[in-house]
């Protein structure tokens, strides 16, 4: 199952990028090229930050987020549109896209069927009920929005930002799930 998923985030990545049309498309199946993409993969269901028992792991990406100002200033613009969506998805950063799309869907009603449709587009390839969960856990908690960055420590000082980010992501999973019982019911 994992490397068909892989096979095919490699076949969408070279479709988008690909700027004619070829007959025959060539795919890396080198062993650097499988890592790549196992590394992918891995990253977008993982959570950044996770608790098991009575440990809290935090992960690489929400690390970089506290310590590095630069990098955490282009994960969260001042508003959230569709053109760094795209650019996202060409990049295949698609747990970052995801977040964006989660903030698109949070800031603008009048986007949010848009937004639905593309989580169940991906929903047809992916788990994306887990994927959601885990861009919120990667990327909710060093949000500016609500958490400030201190001495490289995050300190959230809107937690009912973070609530409401949490009631909007499962409000999506929702509509995710919903479409998935009544496409099966047709099949």
């Amino acid at each position: 199952m994992r490397g068909t998923l892989i096979a095919l985030f490699t076949v969408l990545w070279l479709m988008a990028n690909t700027q004619q049309p070829q007959t025959v498309m060539e795919i890396d199946t080198t062993r650097e090229s499988r890592e790549y993409w196992n590394k992918w993969l891995n990253n977008l269901l993982e959570m950044g930050v996770e608790q098991k028992d009575d440990s809290l792991f935090i992960k690489e990406e929400v690390v970089r987020l506290v310590r590095d100002s630069v990098y955490r200033n282009s994960i969260y613009p001042k508003k959230y549109e569709w053109p760094a969506v795209l650019k996202l998805m060409k990049a295949m950063e698609l747990k970052k896209a995801f977040w964006h799309l989660i903030n698109i869907y949070m800031a603008d009603t009048a986007n949010r069927s848009m937004v639905l449709g593309t989580f169940i587009l991906y929903d047809s390839l992916v788990e994306m009920d887990k994927i959601l969960i885990n861009a919120y856990y990667t990327y909710a908690f060093t949000d500016p929005r609500v958490c400030r960055i201190k001495n490289n420590k995050p300190e959230i000082f809107r937690p009912d930002l973070l609530e409401k980010h949490l009631l909007i992501t499962k409000e999506i999973i929702n509509n995710i799930q919903y479409y998935r019982k009544e496409k099966n019911k047709k099949s």
